[in-house]
């Protein structure tokens, strides 16, 4: 986290940068695991980079989680990630390409019953929740300047909720303004690790945008160099891609890279294109340098990495 914040303060001279607890510092500092002032901050700031958040069991031994209660509180309807390959020898060279996917977190209600033979799961999903993230995607999509887009869903298993996805989508994009089509998720995944770079922009069904965040992240160098962004109307919650565990990672040695892409993203929906753009630029360069941690092929420190990359903004 440190790393965002230097990160934030070397691209812009003008940003205020502002620090609220939750989890386990919060409930050191007031007996709760989100107490109202960081709830308050996030509402008022709207753009939000979060560390990592245990779950926790309450008295009654069910598992909750300060940050999932977050992002229900702010609506935040629907996830993206931007996959990147920051050196050739990381994966896919040049790979740059855009994930959608509604948060179900937020967008849908499951149950699950216990009988004698088993459990039933039902799930219901509000249509609103495809609809009102495919809009932000079209949005993002528009601005970038970019043209193409697939939408993946698996209407062999789910027929009615992936054709529900799919009408949002055709209501949406538009063939003539960009180059779409609908692909089930088994084809996609096929033909994306023979030719990634087909598509600028995937528009997922829920059920399995995981799996093919699970992919592009393996073709763009793995899970903790790339952020999470929660989007809502007025909040976007970033949780940067974290290590499993930290057990194995020796003592200030954490690869800090998908912190300071977090820091791209947030200056990126602030309306600073520039400056985000400029912090992609240096982590790249410092990549291509040979200037890393150790999980990537270096030797750097975390703080030494963060001043090379600091350097190149």
């Amino acid at each position: 986290m440190p790393a965002a914040e230097r990160t934030i303060s070397m691209a812009t001279s003008d940003v205020e940068i502002v620090r609220g607890d939750i989890g386990f510092a919060a409930y050191e500092r007031t007996g709760e695991l989100l107490p109202h002032d960081t709830t308050d901050l996030v509402r008022e700031c709207g753009n939000v980079i979060c560390g990592p958040v245990k779950d926790y069991r309450d008295e009654g031994g069910k598992t909750v989680n300060p940050l999932k209660s977050l992002k229900v509180s702010l609506d935040l309807y629907a996830i993206v990630r931007c996959f990147r390959t920051l050196s050739d020898d990381l994966g896919v060279p040049g790979l740059d390409i855009t994930l959608w996917a509604s948060n179900m977190t937020v967008g849908s209600d499951i149950v699950e019953s216990r009988d004698i033979d088993g459990i039933t799961i039902s799930k219901y999903i509000r249509s609103s929740s495809y609809s009102r993230m495919m809009a932000r995607a079209l949005t993002d999509l528009e601005l970038s300047g970019r043209g193409s887009v697939v939408c993946v869903t698996q209407d062999t298993l789910f027929p009615d909720s992936s054709n529900m996805f799919s009408e949002a989508f055709d209501s949406l994009f538009d063939p003539s303004a960009f180059r779409t089509c609908h692909w089930n998720i088994q084809y996609w995944a096929s033909k994306f690790v023979r030719d990634p770079k087909e598509f600028d922009y995937i528009v997922c069904a829920d059920l399995y945008s995981n799996v093919a965040a699970g992919i592009m992240a393996g073709m763009t160098g793995g899970n903790r160099l790339t952020p999470i962004a929660y989007v809502g109307e007025d909040c976007n919650l970033i949780v940067p891609g974290l290590y499993k565990t930290f057990e194995d990672v020796p003592k200030g040695y954490a690869n800090p890279t998908s912190a300071i892409s977090s820091a791209a993203m947030s200056l990126f929906d602030m309306g600073r294109k520039d400056e985000a753009l400029s912090i992609v630029r240096a982590l790249k360069e410092t990549y291509d340098a040979g200037e890393r941690t150790p999980d990537v092929g270096g030797t750097l420190t975390t703080e030494d990495f963060t001043d090379r990359v600091l350097s190149r903004i």
